[in-house]
């Protein structure tokens, strides 16, 4: 009869065990839950990073660039066609200019006895035209008697003009007897650029 009850009855101590066994795997479940929320696994994310791109560009710039002008060499007059007080009218680079051969050695002249000069034949007065006078070798102005020596390279001896006459600067071959313009040797009458206001059809 005793057998039937040990058969029929639970071992406190075993209870013990299967309920502290129970209660253990309850809180490794817990614990695993908890410990989860607590601590969340890392997860792979992908970011878009701005990271800056050198780009090379191509700017054209536009330069300004000084063309040096030069006066153009021309054929003026040849000594044996020239006279001694005898001018002759004639052009370079559209400008109207006087050769003459003034018969005395003059500033700037060219040829064998370097009597022969060139000038221009407008005033720097008021621009009036200068003509030849044998007499005293001066270029006089008909508007108020200015009058510039052409033994002197032009200098103003009378009237109202404050500067020389413009020469021309010559150059003679004493091969041919030609006589060659080669340029002004200051600013003409009425322009503010000999060589950019030359005439087209002549430079």
């Amino acid at each position: 009869m005793s057998k039937d009850k040990d058969k029929g009855s639970v071992d406190p101590n075993r209870r013990a065990v299967v309920i502290g066994g129970a209660a253990a795997v309850a809180g490794v479940a817990a614990g695993i839950v908890i410990g989860g929320n607590a601590f969340p696994r890392l997860l792979k994310e992908t970011v878009i990073e701005k990271q800056p791109e050198i780009v090379t560009k191509t700017e054209t710039v536009t330069k300004t660039v000084q063309v040096q002008q030069t006066y153009q060499k021309q054929l003026i007059a040849n000594y044996n066609s020239l006279s001694v007080g005898k001018p002759v009218t004639t052009s370079y680079m559209g400008y109207t200019i006087t050769v003459v051969r003034t018969g005395v050695k003059s500033i700037g002249g060219v040829g064998p006895n370097g009597d022969v000069v060139a000038f221009s034949n407008v005033c720097v007065h008021m621009g009036g035209p200068v003509q030849y006078d044998p007499t005293t070798n001066c270029g006089v102005c008909p508007y108020h008697y200015s009058q510039y020596d052409f033994t002197r390279g032009g200098m103003q001896v009378m009237g109202h003009p404050n500067q020389f006459l413009p020469q021309i600067i010559l150059e003679y071959d004493s091969n041919t007897g030609n006589i060659y313009a080669l340029g002004f040797n200051r600013l003409l009458y009425g322009v503010y650029d000999n060589i950019a206001q030359a005439s087209p059809e002549s430079s």
